[in-house]
């Protein structure tokens, strides 16, 4: 399969909105879209508004976020259309902290640095095709390239893809080189050392 992998950048916001605007994912249930807008940079966080009514206030933040930086992560092509979404970030340590309640997630010495993976979004017809592990593989090299010591992700130990699960299986990490780090309740934190 090929598959081409491009780090989000802000002239790609607009491609990043509309493959959220035609892709199925965990909040069509209840006919929301989420944008992935919670897992972004700190610097972005202004009081309590880390989520946003509508899924059209959501888009419109998004695209922002990405044009200021604030929302980081990968996208994977097929062709000329996207297929896949990794957020991949150092600079959402809000996130992380809340986690933190959930996941047994620890405090790291100011000199260590972790890159996060919080979330994946992947179309339908490529799920189980290999490219939410390419998209983890970029993930890695370039925080390797960047001077990070791991790379991070807090998953379900069970993973079920009817549930929607975002966050991806255990068996891809650990065939990504990830080993389990931390578990709590049924929650994993895996980690990649890269140094």
């Amino acid at each position: 399969m090929d598959i081409e992998i491009r780090k989000l950048t802000p002239d790609l916001a607009e491609d990043y909105a509309r493959f959220f605007d035609t892709t199925p994912h965990n909040n069509e249930g209840n006919g929301e879209k989420c944008y992935c807008v919670i897992w972004r940079g700190d610097a972005s966080y202004v009081g309590n508004d880390h989520w946003y009514p509508s899924s059209e206030e959501r888009r419109e933040r998004a695209i922002q976020f990405i044009r200021d930086g604030d929302l980081q992560g990968y996208l994977a092509y097929h062709g000329e259309g996207i297929v896949g979404w990794c957020n991949a970030t150092a600079d959402c340590q809000l996130g992380v902290k809340h986690l933190r309640s959930y996941w047994s997630i620890e405090e790291y010495p100011e000199d260590i640095k972790v890159k996060s993976i919080f979330c994946f979004m992947i179309a339908p017809e490529m799920q189980r095709k290999g490219v939410a592990t390419a998209l983890v593989e970029r993930v890695c090299a370039d925080a390797a390239d960047e001077g990070f010591n791991y790379v991070e992700a807090y998953i379900n130990k069970e993973f079920v893809a009817a549930d929607h699960d975002f966050r991806g299986p255990l068996t891809m990490y650990e065939k990504c080189g990830f080993a389990v780090c931390a578990e709590r309740e049924g929650r994993v934190t895996v980690r990649k050392a890269l140094k």
